[in-house]
């Protein structure tokens, strides 16, 4: 059965929800804050919602929130799920009342990494996917960088496909990227995903296929959604891009 028959299930959707969480924050082992937050949307994968405080990207933060039983990977029975975050985006709230940030993460699990407890400013990035559908995460030497690989601005036919957590079934569309690089692109989209969803990436012209994060999504000026994308699994083989057409590069 090909992909785009593939059916979706409920768990993987990301959902407007109205529900709070606890979201805690150490900053070091003697500076720590917490803070009660609305979520925006969530799904089995990750969460994002609005904090009056920012958050550094590539660390790890702690929620409490009565999540659905059937967006969980664990702790099904009890009332609060309680799960760690990896930190994807933190952007400033603009135009809004109340002055915040907006925070997307992506589910790692019930525990954090030993190096965690050691030294709570460590920087993470993800490595993969565990059994139960959450992300993997392994320490990063240095901190975030945006733009880290040179961006291609290209237009690139693929096909894109939201994961589901039993990794069984697919639901995806036909669709271009807006730029690339060899560890992520920007791609215009019409799924309905949210950050620290798990998605497929398709080129048949490169010959790639690969596992990917929702880092972050945006609607342009033209109102169309774009999606933030961070490749998980392999590195896009942008070498045929730049002999192709080496004009296109942007650091």
């Amino acid at each position: 059965m090909s992909a785009a028959a593939e059916i979706l299930t409920e768990s993987s959707f990301p959902v407007s929800i109205s529900l709070q969480t606890v979201v805690k924050v150490k900053e070091s082992n003697d500076s720590s804050w917490k803070e009660v937050a609305d979520v925006v949307t969530v799904s089995s994968s990750g969460a994002g919602f609005n904090l009056k405080r920012e958050c550094n990207v590539g660390h790890l933060v702690s929620l409490m929130l009565p999540l659905p039983a059937h967006q969980r990977s664990y702790d099904h029975e009890k009332e609060l799920y309680r799960v760690w975050g990896l930190v994807q985006h933190c952007h400033e709230i603009v135009g809004e009342e109340e002055a915040g940030f907006h925070v997307g993460v992506a589910f790692i699990g019930k525990n954090a990494p030993d190096s965690y407890r050691s030294d709570p400013s460590q920087n993470y990035r993800i490595c993969g996917m565990s059994d139960n559908g959450l992300w993997k995460v392994q320490e990063s030497i240095a901190p975030f960088k945006t733009r880290k690989d040179m961006r291609f601005w290209k237009s690139i036919d693929l096909y894109l496909a939201l994961v589901e957590s039993d990794k069984s079934s697919l639901t995806g569309e036909k669709t271009v990227t807006e730029n690339i690089s060899q560890s992520g692109a920007a791609v215009i989209s019409s799924l309905d995903v949210n950050v620290g969803d798990r998605v497929k990436f398709i080129s048949e012209a490169y010959d790639f296929s690969g596992l990917a994060v929702v880092c972050n999504r945006q609607i342009g000026g033209d109102l169309r959604t774009r999606l933030h994308l961070q490749f998980v699994e392999n590195k896009f083989p942008i070498e045929s891009i730049n002999f192709e057409h080496p004009e296109a590069a942007e650091n």
